[in-house]
């Protein structure tokens, strides 16, 4: 009688690829360009433009610096950094369910996966809407020119991957 050994379908070693790059996609786009402001001149006046580019970090400095001198903080900055957090932890989270899931058998684990995988998703959109949201408070119009800040690589990152890795968190939660 020989021992039975536990298989590991290529379908599992993909999803648990898919997750895992989620992860990390979410952490680099947590280090990387957040935000971007681009300050446009007025042609008459030499027609150039500038844009700056801020990562999270920066942000939440400038905002702690604000509180500091104690001013308002910036209107949407809690909401957005809260959701991108949020959806880094939920990846994760889904990532482990994933993994566990797989070696249990639980059929209670499927049911979890999916709820998990799906507030990854929920919480992907709801990051990059807040950062639009948060964009929009800081845009301007000049007399001889205008600034647009919309969200940039980063945001792009984690919310598009979240999204990624919550599907394919509810696609190895359906697979049998």
């Amino acid at each position: 009688m020989g021992k039975s050994k536990k298989k590991i379908d290529v379908f599992s070693i993909v999803i648990f690829s898919v997750l895992a790059l989620s992860i990390v996609m979410a952490v680099v786009g947590i280090c990387i360009a957040w935000t971007a402001t681009t300050v446009k001149v007025a042609y008459l006046l030499g027609g150039a433009s500038k844009t700056t580019t801020l990562k999270l970090s920066e942000i939440a400095e400038a905002n702690s610096k604000l509180v500091d001198a104690g001013s308002d903080p910036m209107e949407g900055y809690g909401v957005m950094s809260a959701f991108a957090y949020i959806t880094l932890a939920l990846s994760v989270v889904t990532t482990l369910v994933f993994v566990i899931s797989r070696f249990a058998k639980v059929k209670v684990l499927k049911w979890v996966l999916i709820a998990v995988a799906a507030l990854t998703v929920v919480s992907a959109i709801v990051a990059i809407a807040t950062t639009y949201s948060f964009c929009g408070k800081y845009a301007a119009d000049f007399i001889v020119g205008d600034a647009k800040t919309v969200p940039a690589a980063g945001a792009w990152l984690l919310a598009v991957f979240g999204i990624v890795g919550g599907a394919a968190g509810v696609a190895g939660a359906l697979k049998k």
